[in-house]
């Protein structure tokens, strides 16, 4: 959602079939050469970043009634496309769509206890009225999990406004902690977040009107990663009492491929607590986190160890249920279920409560990291936040299966037996916050372009929506399917030639329980040096649920809405599995195909669904979607 936009798209002329469709290495140094063209190739349209420079964490997402104005800030270091002098940018909104980005740090390092870094931080509107950053202020570096810390390198400062966000003056009094708990020796210790937490006061006995939390991340060197919770005065937002470490869940954790691991140190902690809408009995609290050190999942270190390749971490959530430790008074939370908050490049998800649409809004970092690092020095600018989302409790009810799994082993989701051998299921979900996707669809260029009902038969036969002369690098696309039994794969193929021999293709396969995309790599021989195009993976299934009227069992559809902005690609399949990924081999879209697979059904597939072969219910595809 940025001010400054380019369609990126590039000027060659169409690929006949045959041909790949993508840049050639003449055409690539050609472009690269020139720094205007290598500064929009990539950029996207409705996806925030400044204008110049290396940005990573959200930071102090938050609204203040007073003004009507939503704020969301980010670790910026406005003097390079490089990680270093981290400071803050910031940007505000009336509608959570349309972004004033200043071309200014709203916070620099300056100070002796913040000059190697304004770490990521919260936003906190106080009693008195003014607006206040709380952030991780470092005089040290390096900080990392993997060596020892040294105390007082990262410490807790403010900084406020007074006048409704126009001037912010650090306190006098910072830092107002001076560095982590005392006798613990930790893996990391930054990143607060701050907020109301009823359940949380409920739990220690206090007033939920008169309390306030904070958490700051971190971990306690080899034992757990860990959040340490602290109680704060409303009134005094200087003064802050440990109580205790949030979690000690061991050295990562990873109760199934459905859950991801939790690493050895977390980052960016958030907690927050959902309600079943229909069902104000069901009361769920969730940690969002950083996972550092992650083992599982596929997410260690690229084995192109001469090219592009992404750090060992996830982006996770759980849920569980809050317990008071009578002998410390503080209170811990146990690992009831957990997953991926997104399977992708998404990283340092931070998020608030928005009191005018009463929903937890969330932004995420997408990092640059498969672009080599020359390419992403002559782009000037390297890494984005995500578009907005909305989170909430994704409930079925009458679950009597999934696919393959047993419901048991599905640690992403919470069972509770109905009786009668049916179940009720919930699980986090997320979703782009949906007055930014109104808006995108209503833009002036914007094209929509239907397909019905297609039957997509065992043999591959596909249908597609194309438009002439191509599409652009700016669309969403919302589509429907029924899998059949016999069903090995389906998905979507976005052809960047006329006949998609280069091609980005979102697959899953039933019987794997598998979403996956396969990414495109540059036509050149040190394609693996430039881009990093590994596809990208995560586990899914569909659940099976029984009519209580008819008796009679069906299964879910599979559900898949994308949007593409330019480089970036954010997937959302059946509200509940996201991905987020980089395609920079794709500078051409030319039609998105629609297929099915269907092989002889295998013993495990046991699920009941729709009879005869595959079908596409519906495709949508708003094409020329930009702010």
């Amino acid at each position: 959602m940025s001010t400054t936009s380019s369609s990126g798209e590039t000027s060659d002329s169409p690929a006949s079939c045959g041909s790949t469709g993508v840049t050639t290495p003449e055409g690539f140094k050609a472009e690269t050469n020139s720094l205007g063209q290598a500064s929009t190739r990539w950029r996207p349209s409705f996806h925030l970043l400044p204008r110049s420079g290396w940005m990573n964490d959200p930071c102090a997402p938050g609204y203040d009634s007073t003004t009507g104005l939503y704020y969301v800030s980010f670790q910026w270091n406005p003097n390079g496309p490089d990680w270093g002098d981290i400071s803050w940018g910031t940007a505000t909104s009336h509608d959570l769509i349309s972004w004033k980005i200043e071309d200014q740090p709203v916070l620099l390092p300056d100070e002796n206890y913040d000059s190697k870094g304004v770490f990521t931080g919260c936003f906190l509107k106080a009693q008195d009225g003014t607006l206040n950053y709380i952030y991780t202020s470092v005089s040290a570096l390096p900080i990392h999990y993997t060596i020892p810390h040294q105390r007082g390198s990262e410490t807790l400062s403010i900084a406020t406004s007074s006048d409704q966000g126009k001037n912010w003056y650090k306190r006098d009094n910072n830092p107002i902690l001076p560095g982590e708990p005392s006798g613990l020796d930790v893996t990391g210790w930054r990143d607060p977040f701050c907020a109301p937490w009823p359940n949380m006061s409920k739990t220690l006995g206090l007033d939920p009107n008169e309390s306030l939390f904070g958490i700051i991340s971190g971990g306690i060197r080899d034992i757990t990663p860990t959040s340490f919770l602290y109680q704060i005065d409303p009134k005094n937002l200087s003064d802050w009492q440990y109580l205790g470490p949030l979690a000690n869940f061991g050295l990562n954790l990873r109760p199934s491929r459905w859950s991801g691991d939790l690493g050895k140190n977390w980052e960016v902690t958030n907690f927050l607590s959902l309600n079943d809408e229909n069902d104000i009995n069901s009361n769920f609290d969730f940690l969002i986190m950083g996972t550092e050190g992650c083992l599982e999942d596929g997410l260690e270190e690229s084995v192109n160890s001469a090219g592009p390749s992404r750090t060992c971490r996830g982006q996770l959530w759980m849920s569980g249920t809050l317990q008071k430790n009578e002998s410390t008074g503080s209170a811990s939370i146990s690992y009831d279920f957990g997953g991926h908050l997104d399977h992708g490049c998404l990283y340092a998800a931070n998020s608030f409560f928005d009191p005018r649409s009463q929903k937890h809004i969330v932004w995420g970092w997408i990092a640059e990291e498969d672009l080599c690092d020359d390419l992403r020095h002559q782009q000037g600018w390297s890494g984005m936040l995500s578009m907005p989302r909305q989170l909430h409790l994704q409930t079925l009810h009458n679950v009597v299966g999934s696919l393959v799994s047993d419901l048991s082993s599905i640690t992403s989701v919470k069972a509770e037996s109905e009786g009668d051998g049916a179940s009720t299921i919930r699980t986090l979900a997320c979703e782009p916050y949906n007055p930014l996707i109104q808006h995108l669809r209503s833009s002036p260029n914007a094209q929509l372009s239907r397909l019905g009902r297609s039957s997509l038969s065992p043999s591959g036969i596909e249908v597609g929506i194309s438009r002439e002369p191509q599409l652009s690098n700016h669309w969403e696309l919302e589509c429907s399917f029924n899998i059949s039994k016999t069903c090995s794969k389906v998905g979507v193929s976005i052809g960047h030639s006329r006949c998609h021999e280069s091609a980005t293709v979102m697959t899953f396969e039933p019987q794997n329980e598998t979403f996956k995309i396969s990414r495109p790599s540059f036509s050149r021989p040190d394609s693996s040096l430039l881009i990093q195009s590994s596809p990208e993976v995560a586990p899914h299934t569909l659940f099976t649920m029984i009519d209580q009227n008819s008796g009679e069992e069906f299964t879910e559809t599979l559900d898949i809405r994308a949007w593409r902005d330019n480089s970036v690609l954010e997937v959302f399949v059946n509200g509940r599995t996201v991905i987020s990924t980089r395609l920079y081999a794709a500078e051409e879209t030319f039609s998105i195909r629609f297929f099915a697979e269907d092989k002889a059904s295998s013993a495990r597939a046991v699920w009941t669904s729709h009879k005869g072969s595959t079908e596409l219910q519906f495709a949508n595809l708003w094409d020329g979607i930009a702010i």
